[in-house]
């Protein structure tokens, strides 16, 4: 197809459109119409007319005044018109592809140069040449399109190409879609797959915009959302804030009282716990946490203090009775032994073995002394000591304070002895009692 540039065709192959010359005739005037009505006739007629009823001839004169005025408004009318519809109407050309019009385009484009661009860029894209026809007709200028979304109507319409909504981010495309609404549905569909509360969101930047794509480029929804997932150029974030209550534990106020033993204990005040109510901001990106963040803490229940009186008095240890330092064999009793008074008793135990403290009380020797070896004396107040001797180590120091059944050596064969044991004295103000008497 091409286009002549005449007057008296606008596109070959279309309909000829001829411009009629005015005519050129004695009765009509230079600029005026055609059909501008000669006065003499008339005249003449009023005149016959003036004789025929009566009248004279000034009448038929002002007569045919009122005629003229009459003809002469009405070309004012039809002036106002062709002014009017040529304000708002154009010549253009219709593009059809086969007999589906595609768009139309003014006349004054040049239709050979948009038809080979289409076809150039179809080609391009590996489509098929459109097979396109055109045609011209008065057109609305409203309806009409530019040379460039001409040769998109034209490739839209072409097999294998489709007139998409192409996404992209940073100038590169990411997908395109069929429609505004198959995008809508993906991104619907994306931000519910993530959604934690009412706050999810997208973040992030994207342009949208048409786009000739090969038809096999489109993608439906579900493809959308694996794209977006891929891409990562999309986030669905969620704001939550998490409220929780947390106890404040309540703190313990000790007083020493020396009108109680040692383990006594009286509650003066009782304590209670606290509460804490704390509001989490918590952000999260395609349900992964990315912070998380107090912004609010309220302490809705102060917590009360315990205040507990606290024995510091000594027990009797022999009144409360005293726990064996061991688990060993009785090898040897207190009393009379090889002609002299053995003042403790013997357990027979494997060496290294924990020894514990009978009672509660301070360290005053922890030494070697002559045939005891390693020798510990805890002094329990009222004036009894208890011994432990033989020991293979020491494990405490002079001055220390143990509390019942704490470890303070392990078991031995050191000093005068026979083999690996526990020899164990109970001392009363200086006078040595039977232990066996007092262990429990």
């Amino acid at each position: 197809m091409r286009i002549e540039n005449t007057s008296s065709c606008i596109v070959s192959g279309g309909p000829v459109i001829k411009r009629r010359p005015a005519k050129n005739t004695g009765e009509a005037k230079s600029g005026a119409r055609a059909d501008t009505l000669d006065l003499r006739p008339r005249i003449h007629a009023a005149g016959r007319t003036v004789r025929r009823f009566g009248r004279d001839y000034a009448s038929a004169l002002r007569d045919c005044r009122k005629r003229i005025l009459c003809v002469a408004a009405g070309a004012a009318v039809s002036l106002t018109g062709i002014t009017a519809i040529g304000s708002y109407c154009t010549l253009g050309v219709n593009y059809y592809y086969k007999d589906r019009l595609l768009c139309t385009v003014a006349a004054t484009d040049d239709a050979a140069a948009i038809i080979g661009s289409a076809t150039r860029k179809a080609q391009r894209m590996g489509a098929p040449e459109p097979e396109i026809s055109t045609a011209p007709k008065l057109a609305l200028r409203s309806g009409l399109v530019n040379g460039e979304d001409a040769v998109n109507a034209i490739l839209a319409a072409s097999p294998g190409l489709s007139l998409a909504r192409a996404v992209s981010f940073s100038g590169r495309t990411l997908f395109c879609a069929e429609s505004d609404e198959v995008i809508d549905e993906a991104l619907a569909a994306y931000v519910e797959k993530y959604r934690i509360n009412d706050s999810a969101a997208l973040s992030g930047e994207i342009e949208i915009k048409d786009q000739i794509v090969r038809s096999e480029e489109l993608l439906s929804a579900e493809d959308i959302v694996t794209v977006l997932e891929e891409s990562d150029v999309l986030a669905v974030m969620n704001i939550v804030d998490l409220t929780e209550q947390q106890t404040i534990a309540h703190e313990i106020e000790e007083i020493a009282d020396d009108s109680m033993y040692v383990g006594e204990s009286v509650t003066e005040t009782e304590g209670s716990d606290g509460v804490v109510v704390t509001i989490n901001e918590q952000i999260y990106r395609n349900a992964e946490l990315l912070s998380s963040a107090v912004i609010s803490s309220e302490t809705t229940v102060e917590p009360v203090t315990e205040v507990v009186r606290v024995g510091t008095k000594p027990r009797n240890a022999l009144e409360d009775g005293l726990s064996y330092p061991l688990s060993g064999t009785l090898s040897s009793g207190f009393g009379p032994r090889w002609g002299r008074t053995h003042r403790g008793i013997d357990l027979a135990v494997s060496m290294d073995t924990p020894v514990a403290a009978a009672a509660a009380g301070t360290v005053i020797t922890a030494e070697y002394k002559e045939s005891y070896g390693n020798l510990v004396q805890i002094d329990h107040g009222y004036g009894i000591v208890t011994s432990y001797a033989h020991l293979d180590v020491i494990g405490v120091s002079v001055g220390q304070s143990v509390d019942r059944g704490e470890i303070v050596a392990y078991s031995g064969n050191t000093g005068n002895t026979t083999g690996p044991h526990l020899h164990f004295e109970v001392i009363n103000n200086g006078e040595y009692l039977n232990p066996l008497n007092y262990l429990i």
